[in-house]
């Protein structure tokens, strides 16, 4: 436990003694929920939908770029690799990882949640509010198991442009930006196949009070699945290429 927690401080050290980083992680996805998000919400019930949406958004960010491009840097420093001789198992290891970025994760929603209630007519009630919770904390699973395997398949240099590529790419796909009801077909197909899809579509019905739907959370257990074998798979193959 001691091993872990000093884990984590060093983590928590490294990443606000970069300020560009937390300013960006915490403050994007509030930034841009004020220039797109405010002025199409006109009732209660799209308040909360937008927001919920942008809630989705920022834990997106967290595991991408905390995890995608923290891990693809992480991988080019002489830390790393003495790191990886230190006797500390590989649970102490993501301890260190995945509790910072839980942290900033709740943070940054916390900030669109901040800001949505200043300009919006968001209301919800205690059940929604625990529902919306369980929703991003299952659906911060798969993403950051993308994240993670982006940071292990993809090097430093790449890491930045391709994590950009697919936190965008899944946020519009996703219908976090623009209602999923204005796609045309093919985008709709497409996007009925994202994990961030489902995710959102189960943060609507929370925040709704609507019944989840099963299969949303059959998608995003599926993706879970794949994003840990990609993920491992990355991990043992960046370890044999170092070491052996």
């Amino acid at each position: 436990m001691i091993l872990a927690l000093a884990h984590v401080r060093m983590r928590l050290l490294t990443l606000l003694r970069t300020p560009a980083y937390v300013a960006g992680t915490l403050a994007m996805p509030s930034v841009i929920l004020i220039f797109l998000g405010i002025g199409l919400a006109d009732t209660s019930a799209e308040a909360n939908a937008i927001m919920a949406s942008f809630t989705v958004f920022a834990v997106m960010g967290v595991a991408f770029f905390q995890f995608g491009v923290g891990i693809a840097e992480g991988r080019a420093s002489p830390w790393s690799t003495f790191e990886r001789i230190l006797p500390a198992s590989i649970t102490v290891r993501l301890a260190g990882a995945v509790i910072p970025a839980a942290l900033f994760a709740a943070a940054a929603a916390g900030l669109v949640i901040l800001v949505a209630h200043v300009f919006m007519p968001v209301a919800l009630g205690a059940g929604a509010w625990l529902r919306l919770g369980l929703v991003l904390l299952g659906g911060s699973v798969p993403l950051a198991l993308l994240g993670i395997a982006i940071g292990y398949w993809v090097s430093s240099r790449a890491a930045l442009p391709i994590a950009n590529i697919v936190y965008l790419g899944l946020a519009f796909g996703g219908g976090l930006f623009l209602s999923p009801r204005l796609f045309p077909d093919l985008l709709e197909a497409v996007s009925q196949c994202l994990v961030s899809r489902h995710v959102a579509e189960l943060a609507w019905r929370a925040v709704a009070d609507a019944p989840w739907s099963p299969g949303s959370w059959l998608w995003v257990a599926g993706y879970a699945a794949a994003g840990a074998l990609l993920a491992g798979w990355g991990y043992r193959r960046d370890e044999g290429e170092r070491y052996r």
